[in-house]
């Protein structure tokens, strides 16, 4: 295909200017500023050859108004075509990119047009290819996010294997959490990163003997010492990526049994001392367990386990985390709704 030239001139310019240009390129023209810009909107030419003298109605210079009001126009090579006494600096100080001074030699016209209108194609082409690589690389990113997020459920379920619900508890506590997370001024990425890190809490419980996890009574001082290592074996397993994700997951996976008295698990740590993920994921955790149906209890309404959560307020949980969680209790409600309906 012949690149495109529009000419916008007077009929006397432009018909010397077709005879030399119309056996290589394709030709365009304009005779005033409103039909240039139109055309360079419709036909988005390779090259504008624009006689200095062509105006818009108000009396606006064209090559102004086409690069403020038209962005592609930004790549398209504009020369103007000048009186033999004009100075080239008028086109510079309007945005061509070159000139051409009347009467118009053959050879330095072909010449130039061929030069600007190359480079404007290969411009274009290289756009294309960078536009089209853009999208492959959303297309692969959104592949790999999906293939992330099925490596994480695989391994949230590997550590609640016996949890017939846990499919859907993985993800609706994460929700949980993120929205906490949102509500305690936590970043966008810091977020979402939470919102994947939540479900593998609980990976450790991977290494723990079926002879303790499917216990049907209460373990005793060294079975419940074996399950608390659940936490440690997580956080090993995890810690074996540098991906901030799988640092988040471990981080969260290793302290959240951990109590804002000091009186949890597994290092007895307290308050602040306390990873913030760690209370996020802690609070959403057993709000989910206290009103999930289980086979060994019935699910409980949300205004019981508020309430008996809130006896725990600086306890077990972080009485922030906890505030916060109550305050964004109609967006807590929405998302169970949510999972409900899938």
């Amino acid at each position: 295909m012949k690149p495109l030239v529009l000419i916008a001139a007077a009929l006397t310019e432009i018909r010397p200017l077709a005879r030399i240009l119309e056996k290589q390129f394709e030709i365009a023209i304009a005779l005033d500023g409103e039909k240039t810009l139109f055309a360079t909107r419709q036909r988005k030419p390779d090259v504008i050859l624009l006689d200095e003298k062509i105006r818009l109605a108000d009396g606006g210079m064209v090559c102004t108004r086409m690069r403020d009001e038209i962005p592609e126009s930004q790549e398209i090579p504009v020369l103007f075509l000048l009186d033999s006494g004009a100075h080239r600096s008028l086109a510079r100080e309007q945005g061509a990119v070159d000139y051409l001074h009347k009467p118009f030699e053959n050879e330095e016209v072909i010449s130039r047009v061929q030069t600007f209108a190359s480079l404007s194609q290969m411009q274009r082409a290289q756009k294309r290819y960078s536009d089209s690589l853009e999208v492959t690389v959303r297309e692969r990113t959104r592949a790999l996010e999906e293939s992330r997020r099925e490596t994480i459920y695989m391994l949230a379920r590997a550590g609640e294997f016996n949890d017939t619900d846990t499919g859907v508890h993985i993800w609706r506590m994460s929700a949980y959490a993120q929205a906490l997370a949102v509500a305690a001024k936590a970043s966008q990425r810091e977020c979402d990163l939470l919102q994947m890190a939540a479900p593998m809490h609980d990976i450790g419980k991977i290494g723990i003997p079926d002879s303790i996890l499917k216990k049907p009574g209460k373990l005793n001082a060294d079975e419940w010492q074996s399950m608390k290592t659940h936490t440690l074996i997580g956080r090993d397993i995890l810690l074996e990526s540098q991906d901030p994700l799988f640092q988040m997951g471990a981080l969260i996976a290793h302290q959240h049994h951990e109590r804002w008295d000091g009186q949890g698990y597994p290092q007895g740590i307290q308050g602040d001392a306390i990873s913030v993920w760690a209370r996020i994921v802690s609070v959403a955790d057993v709000f989910d367990a206290l009103t999930m149906k289980r086979p060994y209890k019935e699910e409980w309404p949300v205004e019981k386990a508020v309430e008996v959560m809130h006896k725990d307020s600086g306890s077990h949980f972080d009485p922030k985390m906890l505030e916060l969680f109550r305050g964004i209790l109609p967006e807590i409600l929405r998302i169970k709704e949510a999972f409900v309906q899938r």
